[in-house]
């Protein structure tokens, strides 16, 4: 991907930079700007290609990643040109900050200080999505960018393939998606349960040699090697349909540091829960 930086922090573009392409098999191409209006400046003169992504601050001096986005978007939002993946970077927190980020164009954000695995979760969400919306057009879609919740919904037994296009349902799933903690949603039906995965995270993946696609009809007990007490301690509380919090995995995982696991039941309308939500803390 061609990827633009925006921020009025040169050592900031100088970290971004040697974070994006760090351990990385392929290399992105990747351009700078020390602010909005020179962002703006360098695509409209053609100095720089239209990106496939950009990274900005919110908070600059002059043109702030709030204005930018809306301008870009105005700019480079015609059915003629490919619409770039904005990717807005914050210190602040809370769901209005979010929010705003998204009114205004963003496809998504990053909380400062950038966690490197976040950001290579996210580089990775982002080329699906962007190969999503060119599957149709050549090198330049006519088509908006699918939302986060569609492109996830691409993959069998996806948590957010039934989410719908209201900003909270879209930053639910989202969040699950893009999560640091390694998640999954095991089917626990039946009296012996094979918790079998019909949904994992980018960032479980990152703990297996396997693909999120890949993990879909695994057994997490399988592949974390539980060990038989553990696993009679877990069915014993999916039997009373019962959160088991920060339960310590016993058995040795592809982690080198302990691995604690909270289990969730996923509550139906009646009877006993069939699925539970599994978050793995380190």
């Amino acid at each position: 991907m061609h990827i633009l930086l925006v921020d009025d922090s040169s050592s900031t573009r100088s970290l971004l930079r040697t974070l994006i392409n760090s351990g990385q098999t392929v290399r992105h191409e990747i351009s700078e700007a020390a602010g909005g209006e020179e962002a703006l400046q360098k695509v409209g003169s053609g100095e720089i290609n239209l990106p496939d992504l950009v990274i900005m601050d919110i908070n600059m001096g002059g043109m702030s990643g709030y204005d930018l986005c809306r301008e870009f978007r105005q700019r480079h939002g015609t059915a003629s040109e490919f619409v770039p993946y904005i990717i807005i970077v914050t210190a602040n927190e809370g769901v209005d900050v979010i929010n705003q980020a998204l009114d205004c164009g963003a496809n998504d954000y990053m909380p400062k200080p950038v966690n490197v695995k976040i950001l290579h979760v996210r580089l990775r969400v982002a080329e699906r999505l962007l190969a999503s919306a060119r599957a149709g057009g050549g090198t330049k879609s006519t088509k908006t960018l699918p939302k986060p919740e569609e492109a996830l919904a691409d993959k069998p037994g996806d948590a957010a393939e039934t989410a719908a296009a209201d900003p909270i349902t879209t930053l639910v799933a989202s969040s699950v998606e893009y999560a640091d903690a390694p998640i999954a949603v095991l089917d626990v039906a039946g009296p012996q349960p094979t918790f079998n995965i019909v949904y994992a995270n980018a960032s479980l993946a990152q703990t297996t040699s396997l693909k999120p696609e890949e993990l879909v009809g695994q057994s997490l007990a399988e592949i974390e090697a539980w060990t038989p007490e553990f696993t009679s301690m877990v069915v014993g509380y999916i039997d009373q349909g019962a959160s088991i919090s920060h339960a310590p995995l016993w058995s040795r995982t592809r982690q080198s540091v302990p691995v604690h696991l909270s289990f969730y039941p996923i509550r139906g309308i009646d009877g006993p829960p069939t699925h539970y939500l599994v978050i793995h803390h380190f």
